[in-house]
């Protein structure tokens, strides 16, 4: 039998004591509670709405500063898990607060002249969509496109937690923060540029495609948590580009995981939730950020050691 060699443990637990107490996405998500708390305090938002918000935000930041120093020599791997794993909550909770702020400077949408586009390249959602009038489609097949746009929900969970127990740690800060600097990027463009998505701009799109319990569940929780405004990039698509990230590792579940990501990329415009524009553009967006955001990772200087100076990472920032 081969022993383990002496020292392995205290190694890797002095590699976690030497790590900043604040890394690039703990400083990720503190800056977008400052660039989003700038935003909520110059739209046209009612008053109450806004000291709430703003509120909101700073006890979040507050906390956040106060769980990271308190946890930081933490080896509990609960707590690791916890500390691993809260910007994704995090991100998908903030989710919510944009549909208050999407029409906070600009009373238009883009729907117009995005379907104007998907008509010039090809009208591929508006056949989609004529067909589906004219000619309703079998419960089953929309029952098969609402389980591939929900597997969206599946998939970050999953690929995190891929990459959690199976990738080299370092992999896995990368992937967090390649997530959540994407999806921060479409919040903001979300409140720049509103556009509704087709089965809110379209009135003979607006009822649900019947299906069965998978497409009853999918329309009630859309019902709950869309909103009017949030359609272009398809934030959907650009997140399961970064997911992708988990791919290597996925071993003999690549194939079914991929199918299911191509059918969630169908599943978006046969469900009326994109134009196809949305998706090229989501994309294109998500392609950009799987090869900028690891770069900005290593290059962020905005990473804090215990006595709170900035540690490494401005030298690597100013080469």
């Amino acid at each position: 039998m081969v022993s383990q060699p002496r020292g392995t443990f205290s190694t890797a637990k002095s590699e976690r004591e030497s790590e900043p107490w604040i890394q690039p996405i703990d400083s990720l998500v503190l800056l977008y509670q400052l660039v989003i708390s700038l935003v909520v305090a110059t739209v046209d938002l009612p008053t109450e709405d806004r000291m709430r918000f703003l509120g909101y935000h700073g006890l979040f930041s507050l906390s956040l500063v106060v769980a990271l120093w308190n946890s930081r020599n933490f080896t509990n791997p609960v707590v690791r898990l916890v500390r691993s794993f809260y910007p994704l909550i995090a991100m998908l909770f903030f989710y919510r607060e944009i549909g208050f702020l999407v029409h906070g400077y600009f009373d238009w949408t883009l729907d117009e002249w995005l379907l104007g586009v998907d008509n010039e390249i090809g009208r591929i959602g508006t056949s989609v969509w004529n067909f589906q009038q004219f000619y309703p489609p079998a419960r089953l097949l929309n029952e098969f496109f609402s389980v591939g746009y929900s597997f969206y929900f599946v998939l970050m969970p999953l690929a995190a937690l891929v990459l959690y127990f199976r990738a080299p740690l370092t992999r896995f800060k990368t992937f967090m923060f390649s997530l959540s600097f994407t999806y921060y990027l479409h919040y903001l463009i979300f409140i720049f540029l509103p556009a509704e998505s087709p089965r809110f701009f379209i009135p003979g799109l607006r009822e649900s495609l019947k299906g069965y319990w998978v497409s009853d569940w999918l329309q009630s929780a859309v019902r709950d948590n869309a909103f009017p405004g949030g359609s272009f990039p398809s934030s959907h698509i650009a997140a399961s580009i970064i997911c992708f990230m988990a791919y290597p590792y996925l071993g003999k579940w690549r194939f079914p995981v991929f199918f299911l990501t191509m059918a969630m990329f169908a599943g978006t415009i046969y469900g009326r939730y994109h134009y196809f524009v949305d998706v090229a553009a989501g994309l294109g967006v998500g392609l950009c950020c799987y090869f900028i955001a690891p770069w900005l990772e290593k290059k962020w200087p905005l990473v804090f050691d215990e006595e709170g100076m900035v540690r490494g990472r401005t030298e690597q920032a100013i080469d």
